[in-house]
């Protein structure tokens, strides 16, 4: 008889990607949250933590100095200034990984979030997996953005098909980005580059699937609970998402209906801003915000968009002196 062979798998590699700007310490939590991950219900991958610094001073080099990771780690600069920019640069770092995990430097994994993942990844052979995004609420949050829900979305059950989702907690496999390459760069100052991505990702035929276990905290701070924050961002929203259907879609009907429905949406907060008094803040906040997304709709209709990214801090970067640490320091890739 001729010996068994025995095979031995090879190990999922994972790539945590992580896209930062000027939030050293909220990253020193995201980095110790990452260092915690656990795996259960899947053999460990081999993971490589991917931290990409979209500020020309470098502020998180030194965050990254301090935390000790189980795993390999590689921190790069993007001096171009935009999210868009800074995923693509993830993309571009996470080497030979069978999947890139996204999320945000203001959030913390739970200790099973990547095993949720993959598992769910596993069991419906899924090609992009997502997870929710609970909010973690510090000190002087009033208690009316508590209960109106502003930080929180509906979570699906495990395996409900999604028609797209952000980049705050996802797994995405290599054939995904293989595919749709990159993240639009155009979206780099107004955010939606994730809807657009994925939005792409699902008219590529790519599926994707919710993981009710795969949770990551997001701390909501006392400057964002206001009523200035929140309607910010639901101008935000209503603009982006506008800007994400336009760039996919230009006929005349579609855009007969996308002023419809914004339209729909101002009319619906006008009526419920005049009931809000009876119920309360947190309904006339939920009333103003949807007036707010019906105007960054109709503001994106009319080709204004609203940039929530710029900022400062756009000169050339310093020269780096050299390092010996753990991670891995790459000088920024240039564009063909």
């Amino acid at each position: 008889m001729h010996p068994v062979e025995q095979r031995t798998e090879r190990k999922a590699r994972v790539a945590i990607c992580i896209a930062t700007y000027q939030r050293r310490e909220l990253l020193r939590r995201l980095l110790a949250g990452i260092s915690r991950l656990s795996f259960e219900r899947m053999p460990a991958p081999e993971i490589l933590v991917v931290v990409v610094d979209n500020d020309v001073h470098r502020s998180a080099a030194d965050i990254c100095d301090s935390v000790v990771l189980p795993w390999r780690a590689k921190y790069v600069l993007e001096p171009c200034r935009g999210i868009a920019q800074a995923r693509n640069r993830a993309i571009r770092e996470a080497e030979d990984s069978d999947f890139l995990a996204f999320i945000d430097d203001d959030e913390v994994p739970a200790p099973l979030w990547l095993d949720e993942l993959l598992s769910t990844q596993a069991r419906f052979e899924a090609d992009i997996v997502c997870g929710p995004v609970l909010p973690r609420f510090a000190p002087g949050v009033p208690e009316w953005a508590k209960a109106g829900s502003f930080f929180s979305k509906h979570i699906h059950s495990t395996g409900y098909a999604m028609e797209t989702c952000c980049t705050g907690n996802v797994l995405i496999s290599r054939k995904v980005i293989s595919a749709v390459p990159a993240f639009d760069e155009r979206f780099g100052l107004t955010g939606g580059e994730d809807t657009h991505f994925f939005l792409r990702a699902r008219r590529a035929g790519f599926q994707i699937i919710c993981a009710s276990g795969a949770i990551v905290y997001e701390d909501v701070p006392a400057s964002r609970a206001n009523l200035h924050w929140l309607l910010r961002r639901a101008y935000q929203t209503g603009n982006c998402w506008v800007l994400c259907e336009s760039s996919l879609d230009r006929t005349l009907p579609t855009r007969i209906a996308r002023i419809a429905k914004a339209c729909g949406r101002i009319l619906q907060g006008a009526i419920s801003l005049c009931v809000s008094p009876v119920f309360g803040t947190a309904a006339f906040v939920q009333a103003l915000a949807k007036l707010f997304l019906g105007a960054g709709m109709i503001a994106a209709l009319a080709g204004r968009n609203f940039q929530a990214y710029r900022s400062r801090g756009m000169d050339a970067p310093k020269e780096s002196k050299g390092r010996a640490h753990s991670w891995v320091e790459d000088s920024p890739v240039k564009e063909a």
